[in-house]
């Protein structure tokens, strides 16, 4: 019998290959079209998995549409040109992830390279996982002259967890599979994001910081460097990220957050009891009465 290890070695292509791809069809389809800048941007957009990170990339897209367009850099975008990724995603969409991680991160690798040597204003989703990593790529971007933008998605654990969760079980009923983070993966984010903010103050390595929550479009914290290279204000993006974090839901935010939640209990397995259980206890702490504490009934009250 194979292994799942047998299938992901297996399925790792030959880097001739992984190169080719990303030339003769990621290059085509997900870069066409955008102009070369003298002072390109970046914008590093950073949030853990389920965080909403999607709602805020709309924002970001009118102004660099306005100056040339951007390209998306994605690793989620690019898996599905993996030749078995079809095949393995209708068989087991778990295996299907960790069969098209490792030619994911190259592919990313090289659209970093791309965007970078094409001058290109980029959007670069990024979750954190490894937060000295992300700011080797960023001092990257820094040494080609290009304006880099760092946008912070400041979500609690229970919400993200919870929209890992949701995304994955409505991608099932919609069409038979979905994609479901690893939550190992989901806590080193959880704590990476942190770090990153960290060393994007100390550092000085971004234009422009700032935080937002998920689905507003006004930044809750934000900061830029002066013309000698200093902060505008004092550095202070780690301790925004874990005051957003760590406040009272509004009402709207426990009731949305409750309903989903209830629907997840009422509409999953066993297989999930552990999981919400998890984010029950998460939230409890942040909801805002009125509201009920989450529980492992929906219909339970406080």
């Amino acid at each position: 019998m194979t292994t799942d290890s047998e299938a992901v070695t297996r399925h790792l292509l030959p880097d001739a290959e992984n190169r080719r791809i990303f030339l003769d069809r990621i290059v085509p389809q997900q870069f066409a079209g955008r102009s070369a800048q003298e002072r390109p941007t970046v914008v590093f957009l950073v949030g853990q998995p389920g965080s909403g990170k999607t709602r805020v990339g709309h924002l970001l897209a009118d102004p660099l549409n306005r100056r040339g367009g951007f390209v998306d850099v994605d690793s989620d975008l690019f898996k599905p040109y993996h030749p078995a990724y079809a095949r393995l995603l209708q068989r087991d969409d778990r295996l299907m992830a960790a069969c098209t991680r490792a030619d994911g991160r190259r592919w990313m690798a090289r659209a970093h390279e791309y965007v970078r040597g094409n001058r290109l204003n980029a959007v670069v989703q990024e979750t954190s996982q490894d937060a000295a990593a992300v700011a080797v790529t960023i001092r990257a971007y820094r040494k080609c002259g290009f304006r880099v933008e760092c946008v912070f998605i400041a979500v609690p654990e229970a919400m993200s967890n919870q929209g890992i969760i949701n995304r994955y079980h409505e991608q099932v009923k919609d069409r038979g599979s979905g994609r479901l983070t690893v939550q190992a993966n989901a806590d080193r984010s959880y704590g990476g994001i942190v770090d990153l903010a960290r060393l994007v103050d100390g550092q000085a390595l971004a234009d422009h910081v700032s935080v937002f929550r998920r689905g507003e479009g006004t930044p809750r914290h934000a900061n830029a460097l002066d013309a000698a290279g200093a902060w505008r204000n004092p550095p202070a993006l780690a301790e925004a990220v874990e005051a957003e974090r760590s406040r009272p839901w509004t009402a709207a935010e426990s009731a949305d957050f409750l309903q989903s939640q209830g629907k997840l209990h009422t509409e999953t397995g066993p297989e999930w009891a552990g999981s919400l259980a998890r984010i029950d206890a998460l939230a409890r702490p942040a909801l805002t009465a009125p509201s009920a504490p989450a529980t492992g009934n929906p219909r339970a009250s406080s």
